[in-house]
């Protein structure tokens, strides 16, 4: 399947060196899972709204690019037998003592598993749940309808799906280009 994927960076003036050079690679230390080359599924509103949150003061810069996600890819958001797979890691560390279940996080288990040598991805899919606030909107739009008046569940239009690739080109990434700031756009700063 073709997904359309962005790229949210600190602008830097840099847009030469960001369409030669990307995607770039995040190696924050609280980043969710592990290092890796970060993207946003299929919004954009998501790009802006992490900009938005991060690069207050010096503005950001959005990229586009486009991927195939297929079983290179670890999906813990699509894939209920991956969710299961990652399940039973879980349950491997705290039975084998490398961790317990209270201080077991996400970016743990996919570095316990990548160094077992036994992890056959290139890349990894997940929803981050509860990284947007239900009462937050992203451009003034709210993406979050309830099914019912009296009940707090809703559809969210806008899930904050995050991919991790772990090379540059995994997915068969392609086409890395800017699509914000307009004044970046279509070679506008050649």
């Amino acid at each position: 399947m073709e997904i359309t994927l962005y790229q949210t960076l600190e602008d830097r003036e840099n847009p030469e060196k960001i369409e030669a050079e990307g995607p770039f690679l995040c190696r924050h230390k609280g980043a969710w899972l592990s290092e890796g080359y970060y993207f946003w599924d299929t919004h954009i509103e998501l790009g802006h709204w992490w900009g938005e949150t991060n690069y207050l003061k010096k503005g950001y810069v959005i990229c586009r690019a486009y991927g195939i996600l297929d079983e290179t890819c670890w999906d813990l958001h699509g894939n209920g037998n991956h969710r299961l797979e990652f399940e039973k890691v879980c349950e491997e560390m705290v039975n084998q003592g490398i961790a317990k279940s209270e201080t077991l996080f996400v970016p743990n288990v996919i570095a316990f598993l990548r160094k077992t040598g036994k992890f056959p991805y290139s890349a990894i899919r997940a929803l981050g749940v509860g990284s947007f606030s239900p009462n937050q909107s992203i451009k003034g739009l709210v993406f979050r309808l309830k099914f019912i008046e009296t009940n707090k569940t809703f559809l969210d239009l806008r899930p904050a799906i995050q991919l991790c690739l772990f090379e540059k080109r995994s997915l068969s990434l392609r086409d890395y280009l800017i699509v914000f700031p307009d004044n970046y756009v279509d070679s506008a700063y050649a």
